[in-house]
């Protein structure tokens, strides 16, 4: 399960000021600070049976290891975002020709892998941006700020990518929400409703 906030970043000149170690050691110990560049690409069958059941399936180069991940089940309310996740960590050679079948193991998909078959799995949209990463640790609960700055590209059409993710990884999802909504007040962050895959495939079919 994943559960995470998700805001939009309205103006760049907010980053400089929100983005700095100080800023979020206000809510407890920052123990991690890096940036990761991650490209990803989303793929369904010809016919959009995957987004038809609001299933998302990627793969994702994060660094300089790749990962297929698996969403569905969403429940979005207020920019917190509730999802079903499965992960696997793949070798390069992997990546060609996905199939659902990376996840066989787990019986909580066992339907969505009926439902594709053996139907290729073609690619639909691309995202491309570096996420900035802090963890904090609250005494109480553990969570990841993750700022993301790129682009998304569906068919024709390339849109940015400007927001600030925060992940609970364990822990109180009030206390994170709290959180959230501290930092959306002191910057003017929009809560958003939609995360870079609605976006792409709004945008993938026009």
């Amino acid at each position: 399960m994943e559960i995470e906030l998700k805001y939009s970043i309205p103006d760049d000149g907010i980053i400089e000021k929100m983005w700095r170690q100080e800023v979020f050691e206000k809510y407890g110990t920052v123990d991690r600070n890096t940036t990761i560049p991650m490209s990803a690409t989303y793929y369904d069958t010809e016919e959009g049976l995957l987004s038809s059941v609001d299933a998302a399936f990627r793969i994702r180069k994060e660094g300089r290891h790749f990962i297929a991940t698996l969403k569905w089940n969403d429940k979005v309310q207020d920019g917190l975002f509730e999802r079903e996740e499965l992960n696997i960590n793949l070798e390069e050679g992997q990546c060609r020709n996905p199939t659902l079948r990376l996840f066989s193991q787990s019986e909580d998909i066992s339907a969505l892998i009926e439902l594709v078959d053996d139907r290729p799995l073609l690619p639909t949209i691309r995202t491309d941006f570096m996420r900035h990463v802090m963890r904090i640790d609250t005494g109480t609960s553990i969570f990841e700020a993750d700022l993301d700055t790129g682009s998304i590209t569906a068919g024709t059409e390339k849109l940015a990518i400007c927001e600030l993710e925060i992940e609970l990884y364990s822990g109180s999802r009030d206390e994170m929400t709290r959180v959230g909504q501290d930092l959306a007040g002191l910057f003017g962050l929009v809560p958003g409703v939609k995360s870079k895959f609605q976006r792409g495939l709004e945008a993938y079919k026009k």
